[in-house]
């Protein structure tokens, strides 16, 4: 860097950074209302998730605009998305993977959010550019709240020697003291009981010196975390540490075109072996379930998403002579045309296996994978046909992100319930299914909330016992008031209403609503993986 009129071979030294106070302050603002909205939970999230993800929004980008910079769609967006990530959380209770995968997103979109905030042009990013901001965004955490300490005015909180300031001084040094007997006499008091007594003594209160220490811990994450943050929305220099991806590739249409024809004709191979089970809708002749359809769905899945990573890859590699040629646009079709019939072989293979087996926790989300990659591949298909496949990877996120809250918008716990207690009140047979359906207690406990209503609707179904137990002794399902007495137990207390949810919420009327169970009863297993016969 050169200062104006100086001579160009003479290096000049950097100006420092202006040191500011409102990036600190609004970190450690967002950290305290965390705290308060998670403190004493037991870890539970719910409306507290959503309040502060709908606050962090509102901070970052009012502060944005207030120093003169526009937030960009891109970032705006992808905040709103993480805000409504933190909805599903009040709304619904996900199953245990859902809501690990909620729990990603949310992550991902205030990580990646942020970093774009004032930077726009995420949209036009490429798959590279795009993972260098989210990992960017990830180290932003480890060292920004390091930044936000640095870059706070300090010496302003010095007085000045003058004799009428006095009594500032001595108030600035007060302010500084409480700090350290709040840390260090908590410490000593748990070093000593003796000391701990005559402090509380001296002070007439309870020293609980693991609660403090728990609190401040929490505090200090929270202020990481948030630092981290606000410094990636409004002091980062740019959005990613990593330097951008090369724009244009030096491979032409020879070099290309044979990988990609000859992973053209395999799949032509592999989708005309495919059309007559299309067609015949049914398990192929000694071939089994696990080997078929569950093995084989997610090898499909496997063969679609590195399908689309190829494509992609091969775009980028290629010049943009060779982009623009009619017979690279014939080879990615030649590619993409026979993967819509394996496509449509994985979704025959989910069907027939949701008809054999019902609906599990795993089955809706390899439904929604196969959506989002469906979409994914025609929204590549589209970029490039039309030479703009460098626009792809932003659209595939959003994509990814809106069949996940869909999916959750759907209620898999309580779907998943009404689908197999159905099958077994309808007694279910098909071709796939010789004999019904019985609907497991143990697997719809471990969906969690979303599930009660339905099972305490139908508890008389999920507790018909077998009558002759097996050769284990143990009866094949919960008894009645087993179940009764543990959802009761688990549901039926009131909840912390910072961490309050629609879905415990109506599990807990559901529980409410049942008998209160008399006579010995036993906890029910944490699963039950033997189907019971009537």
């Amino acid at each position: 860097m050169t200062l104006p009129g100086a001579p160009a071979d003479v290096p000049q030294s950097p100006s420092p950074a202006p040191r500011l106070a409102w990036p600190l302050l609004t970190a450690a603002g967002l950290a305290l209302a965390a705290l308060l909205l998670t403190e004493g939970t037991g870890g539970a999230f719910g409306l507290n998730l959503a309040v502060w993800t709908a606050l962090y929004l509102g901070v970052v980008t009012w502060r944005a605009r207030r120093e003169g910079t526009p937030p960009s769609h891109e970032g705006v967006t992808l905040l709103t998305l993480a805000a409504l990530f933190g909805v599903t959380f009040t709304l619904w209770a996900p199953t245990p993977d859902l809501g690990f995968l909620n729990a990603l997103a949310l992550t991902l979109c205030l990580g990646l959010g942020s970093a774009a905030l004032r930077f726009p042009g995420l949209a036009r990013a490429g798959v590279l550019d795009g993972l260098g901001a989210a990992l960017s965004s990830g180290i932003h955490v480890i060292y920004g709240l390091a930044v936000l300490l640095d870059r706070f005015p300090w010496a302003h909180l010095k007085p000045a020697p003058a004799a009428p300031r006095t009594w500032g001084r001595v108030g600035v040094g007060a302010l500084l003291t409480v700090p350290l007997l709040a840390v260090f006499a908590p410490l000593l008091a748990g070093a000593d009981a003796s000391f701990a007594r005559a402090l509380e003594a001296l002070l007439s209160l309870d020293v609980n010196l693991d609660r403090f220490i728990s609190t401040l811990g929490h505090l200090i994450g929270w202020l990481i975390l948030t630092g981290g943050l606000v410094y990636g929305a409004l002091l980062a220099a740019r959005p990613s540490l990593l330097p951008p991806a090369p724009r244009e590739g030096r491979l032409g249409l020879i070099e290309t075109g044979v990988p990609l024809g000859a992973l053209a004709l395999l799949f032509t191979a592999f989708a005309a072996r495919q059309l007559p089970l299309l067609l015949g809708g049914a398990l192929p002749g000694g071939q089994t379930y696990a080997a078929f359809i569950r093995e084989g769905f997610g090898q499909l899945m496997t063969v679609a998403l590195l399908t689309a990573a190829v494509l992609r890859v091969a775009y980028a590699l290629s010049t943009p002579q060779s982009r623009r040629r009619p017979a690279f646009r014939a080879l990615n079709a030649a590619v993409l045309l026979p993967l819509t019939v394996i496509l449509a072989s994985a979704a025959q293979r989910w069907v027939l296996y949701t008809q054999a087996y019902g609906l599990s926790e795993t089955r809706v989300l390899g439904a929604a994978f196969l959506v989002w990659v469906t979409l994914t591949l025609a929204w590549l298909a589209v970029t490039l046909w039309r030479d703009r496949a460098s626009r792809f990877a932003y659209p595939a996120l959003l994509l990814g992100l809106g069949t996940l809250l869909v999916t959750t918008a759907l209620n898999p716990a309580g779907l998943i319930a009404r689908v197999n207690i159905t099958r077994d009140l309808s007694g279910v047979t098909n071709a796939q299914r010789t004999e019904p359906q019985r609907a497991n207690a143990g697997e719809l406990l471990q969906l969690g909330a979303g599930a009660v209503p339905a099972m305490a609707a139908h508890l008389d179904v999920l507790t018909d016992c077998a009558a002759n137990p097996g050769a284990s002794g143990v009866p094949e399902c919960i008894g009645a008031s087993s179940l009764t007495r543990y959802l009761r137990d688990r549901y039926a207390e009131t909840r912390d209403p910072r961490a309050w949810t629609l879905a415990h919420a109506r599990a807990r009327q559901a529980a409410l609503r049942l008998p209160v169970p008399t006579g010995p009863v036993t906890e029910p297993p944490d699963e039950i993986s033997v189907p019971r016969r009537r």
